[in-house]
């Protein structure tokens, strides 16, 4: 991994570690989301294009479109976030059900990446989900008549928890003011190890490690030098630097190829 990259996960594990200690106290572990479903519902990731023609390349992309929640999906697709019982004290975590198997757990611009299904069990409608913390496990569920909370039954350890759907939400920040850009570095950028950059021409950065985790940032780039600032429970600055070799980007000392930011998506 990437030294941002790496920095930002290491930052992000420790403070999920500490809400989790805070919400939870003496709390043992849920009982992670069965094999099965971790191992039928991660969704297949194709081969990203690193060949188009110059032609075929565009720099620009939706990002509101990225991990956001299909339609029509199913009853979880959506955000939510945890109101009562186990995990009640976990207010700067949201949990989005993208309709396509794909769960996240996110906190500010940052999300790490799981997966999620709809089965039934010993003949029980079964909610299981795979993330890091909060939601993991799995359970019954039963619905709200208005569809907008369910009362969650981890069937391992029999507590419940009760979640209510956000009527919205956003990971992408406001861009920086009086920010600049560089038109060679806006687009999308690819390693050969699945790690994904993008720069917007609207001043909103974005990385991707596939199936792991994603971070929106605000940025200004100039000179070979990226100011950009990210948030989990508070605003985290990040200085990195960029060059060009030949058709490469040179981010923080590593190498990426261009490819189409529709890819992205």
């Amino acid at each position: 991994m990437k030294r941002l990259f790496t920095r930002i996960i290491c930052t992000a594990l420790a403070i999920c570690s500490a809400f989790v200690c805070t919400a939870c106290g003496s709390q043992q572990k849920e009982e992670s989301a069965s094999a099965t479903i971790a191992e039928t519902t991660v969704p297949q990731e194709t081969a990203v294009q690193t060949t188009a023609a110059p032609a075929e390349i565009k720099t620009e992309a939706d990002l509101s479109k990225l991990h956001a929640p299909a339609t029509p999906g199913d009853l979880f697709t959506g955000y939510w976030h945890i109101t009562d019982g186990a995990g009640a004290q976990m207010e700067h975590f949201v949990f989005g059900f993208d309709g396509n198997k794909n769960a996240y757990l996110m906190m500010g611009t940052m999300g790490f990446i799981g997966v999620y299904g709809i089965h039934v069990t010993d003949g029980r409608d079964t909610f299981s989900t795979k993330l890091m913390y909060g939601l993991n496990g799995d359970y019954t569920y039963e619905f709200s008549k208005d569809k907008k909370s369910a009362v969650l039954t981890n069937i391992a350890s029999n507590k419940t928890t009760t979640i209510e759907k956000l009527d919205s939400f956003t990971c992408i920040p406001k861009p920086m003011e009086n920010f600049e850009i560089d038109e060679k570095l806006l687009g999308a950028w690819a390693d050969d190890k699945g790690e994904y950059l993008y720069f917007g021409r609207d001043g909103i950065m974005y990385t991707c490690q596939k199936n792991i985790a994603f971070t929106f940032f605000s940025y200004t780039a100039a000179d070979g030098k990226i100011h950009a600032i990210y948030s989990m429970n508070e605003d985290t600055e990040e200085n990195d630097t960029y060059s060009f070799k030949g058709d490469k980007l040179v981010f923080n000392n590593y190498e990426y190829d261009r490819i189409s930011a529709e890819n992205l998506l």
